[in-house]
């Protein structure tokens, strides 16, 4: 093929010679299969691409979702193995995607949870020392200063944690945006709160590199130097100390910006609870996941940064602090431990690696797979085919248009009652089975656009070539007032997902 050629695969127009080459046009337009890593990244990149199919609504875009999951014997604790091996099914470790085995988590004692949950607290207060001291004598830093790191961090305080990449989107600092309402809980003497920090900017981020100087800078300050400590030298020690030691995981970033984030299911996996924006995979986790979600489930906007750290320091003052502290007489703080079963039996089986890799196979994979040797088979004579096909229907798509449409029933109908939809259309040398037709119906919004709509296809008749009659039965399933539209389109497969680029679609009207 010409160079034009390829560049023209990765333009949205594909006949502008202006437009500079994306890769991702060029990936999507290559691919068969698209998917985005949570339902919410679905949302968000179907309406991203939809100039890829200018003609389809947007929830009809193909790209579906497989959301992430984490590695769960890679990540889990051991204090915390330890018990599952006490009181779940012997063989837990092989079965641990199974939502059932999961049930007897509500069988461990509060008691020894709580000592399993504090062990790794104890264990991450000894790598926060030892961690700071290291790069403390790195520097040659004064032995005073040694001596003061040796004493650093409260195993027995409330902590949070916070460790990612430090984009900017992120929002690394909006826990920090009204410091003295964020002195004043740490040094509340009986609710104490403290916060280990880490993560990396990329050498060019310069603002990603402000907010850790910011951080740092923070945690200099006399009053807060053992109760905020900014790790250095992030890496996946770091990471799997802190997911498995802290209370609370925190996650800020704008809504609709954080494709998926797994910090969060790492941290979850070990019984911490998460306190995060509704973004990514906790947009999904929220309601049964024991936590606690900051702002709401609205696009992102400047004037929320304010909103959102001011929900930050309202729940941690009214709600989780108090939770936390709230012990009975053997010092265990049952609510919270409520929270935290809760937390490990809904998380655990579902958002980890194996589910994932499920979905993936039998989504994915496998029909990709399947089509594959379908298209290779006699030296890829389906393909030949498929491409002599195209061409016909690309001479043809200018002339085919609808005659007419029709339904068997108007004004006012009983819930439940079917009606037939039809549409008349000239396929212009085309046969019935080159396309496929469709009805569109939903719900009609004030401005008279369809809403949470249905797509019914419309079964070839018969007729005279040219002209050829689709119909079929349709009950709709939603009352209220009703509209539909009908659409014709090459029938390029049965399955929407497979929807190429820039597929013509023609609609009444």
């Amino acid at each position: 093929i010409s160079i034009e050629q390829l560049f023209s695969v990765g333009r949205k127009n594909a006949m502008d010679p202006n437009e500079k080459f994306s890769m991702a046009v060029a990936a999507m337009n290559l691919s068969a299969f698209r998917n985005a890593v949570s339902e919410l990244h679905r949302l968000v990149s179907q309406d991203m691409w939809n100039g890829l199919w200018p003609n389809l609504p947007t929830a009809e875009v193909p790209i579906t979702n497989v959301t992430n999951g984490v590695h769960l014997p890679t990540m889990l604790n051991g204090d915390l193995a330890g018990l599952y091996d006490q009181y779940l099914q012997p063989d837990w470790r092989e079965r641990y995607y199974e939502k059932k085995i999961w049930e007897q988590v509500h069988e461990i004692p509060d008691a020894e949870m709580w000592e399993a949950h504090r062990k790794r607290k104890k264990q991450l207060t000894i790598f926060v020392r030892q961690h700071a001291v290291a790069l403390a004598q790195r520097r040659k830093a004064p032995s005073r200063e040694i001596k003061q790191l040796e004493d650093i961090f409260d195993p027995d305080a409330f902590t949070i944690g916070f460790a990612r990449r430090f984009a900017t989107y992120k929002r690394a600092t909006l826990l920090f945006r009204d410091p003295e309402r964020l002195k004043r809980l740490i040094l509340n003497s009986d609710m104490p709160l403290q916060i280990v920090i880490a993560g990396k900017a990329h050498p060019k981020d310069t603002p990603g590199k402000t907010f850790i100087r910011d951080i740092v800078q923070f945690s200099r300050d006399p009053q807060m130097a053992k109760r905020v400590i900014f790790l250095e030298n992030y890496g996946l020690r770091i990471a799997k100390e802190m997911v498995q030691g802290v209370d609370l995981w925190l996650n800020t970033p704008r809504r609709g910006e954080e494709a998926c984030g797994t910090s969060g299911m790492k941290a979850a996996l070990n019984g911490v609870l998460n306190f995060s924006i509704l973004d990514g995979w906790f947009d999904e986790a929220y309601e049964t996941s024991g936590s606690w979600a900051i702002g709401e489930r609205v696009p992102y906007s400047e004037d929320q940064d304010e909103l959102h750290a001011s929900d930050i320091y309202s729940l941690l003052e009214t709600e989780i602090l108090p939770l936390y502290y709230r012990r009975d007489e053997d010092g265990v703080p049952v609510d919270w431990i409520e929270r935290m079963k809760t937390c490990l039996i809904h998380t655990s089986p579902q958002f980890n690696t194996q589910r994932m890799l499920d979905q993936y196979t039998s989504h994915l994979y496998r029909p990709a797979a399947q089509a594959f040797a379908e298209f290779r088979a006699d030296h890829f004579a389906l393909a030949r085919q498929k491409d002599q096909w195209n061409q016909a229907i690309r001479q043809a798509w200018d002339r085919v248009h609808f005659r007419e449409i029709g339904a068997s029933a108007s004004g006012m109908i009983t819930a439940g009652t079917a009606i037939t939809l039809r549409a008349v259309v000239d396929l212009a040398g085309l046969s019935s089975s080159d396309v496929r037709v469709e009805a569109v119906m939903g719900r009609l919004s004030s401005d008279g656009r369809i809403e949470s709509a249905e797509v019914v296809e419309l079964l070839p008749q018969g007729g005279a070539n040219p002209v050829q009659l689709f119909a079929s039965e349709v009950t709709p399933r939603q009352s209220g007032r009703l509209g539909y539209s009908i659409r014709v389109t090459p029938n390029h497969s049965h399955d929407p997902l497979r929807r190429p680029c820039n597929s013509p679609v023609k609609w009444v009207g």
